[in-house]
């Protein structure tokens, strides 16, 4: 989850807005952006409390802490639902039927998920004939692999024009994976962040800074493509380091 967060925002938002410049709303900049980043740095205080502040013999979460973040994320999708009213969009494509659309998701997920479990099988096959760590795996290839959804999705919503709908996936999928699939994950077992150094958790609170910083300079109502080149490069000195540590 760490480095699919590292590499949803810093490689993915970052090639996106390379391809067109990823629009910023004002509720974007004052709830969406600063919310992930208190998630965030929310996470970090629960796995590494041992560290930050003495707390418990290991850093890791626990089945309680795991349950705390599914209550936050039930809060969380329920402030969603009763704040975002539905406006138009100004799309001018003749809508499919409700059922097509649910047809083609489902359809479009499985190709998705498929495709991705391909990837991974294989990649972590191959990382393991080579001799690389578990953590490599995970940080790289695992989080790459599971990030090609978001990645697929971002390519198309910037092609189309869609740059709101590419903010709001990376966004969206980064709390779903810290406060749903951890909280879900922690409650079956214990998830240890032992395996994580400093530098992970650096570069996960910077990519999830990065977003709200540019919110503010620049132009206020995108993520340029300068802005975007930085957070690639950003993704590039990360994967350097991770590769000099094997």
């Amino acid at each position: 989850v760490i480095g699919s967060n590292i590499f949803n925002t810093l490689f993915i938002l970052g090639v996106t807005s390379l391809v067109m410049p990823v629009s910023v709303t004002r509720t974007n900049r004052r709830r969406d952006v600063p919310l992930t980043i208190g998630i965030t740095v929310f996470l970090v205080a629960l796995g590494m409390s041992s560290t930050l502040f003495g707390i418990g013999k290991d850093n890791s979460l626990s089945r309680m802490e795991g349950a705390v973040l599914l209550v936050v994320f039930a809060i969380y999708l329920f402030y969603c639902f009763k704040n975002d009213a539905v406006s138009d969009s100004g799309d001018t494509h003749k809508p499919v039927s409700i059922s097509t659309a649910v047809l083609l998701v489902f359809a479009g997920l499985a190709g998705l998920v498929f495709g991705g479990g391909l990837l991974v099988d294989s990649a972590t096959q191959l990382a393991h004939s080579i001799g690389v760590s578990d953590r490599f795996i995970a940080i790289t290839l695992l989080a790459g692999g599971t990030s090609l959804p978001e990645l697929a999705t971002c390519i198309v919503a910037a092609a189309k024009r869609k740059g709101q709908l590419a903010m709001g996936n990376i966004l969206g999928s980064n709390v779903f994976n810290i406060l749903f699939i951890l909280g879900c994950s922690s409650l079956v077992t214990p998830l240890s962040f032992e395996g994580m150094s400093v530098v992970d958790i650096i570069a996960l609170v910077i990519s999830a800074i990065l977003p709200l910083l540019w919110s503010y300079t620049g132009n206020k109502e995108h993520i340029d493509r300068w802005e975007g080149s930085v957070m690639v490069l950003c993704y590039a000195v990360y994967g350097f380091y991770l590769f000099c540590k094997l």
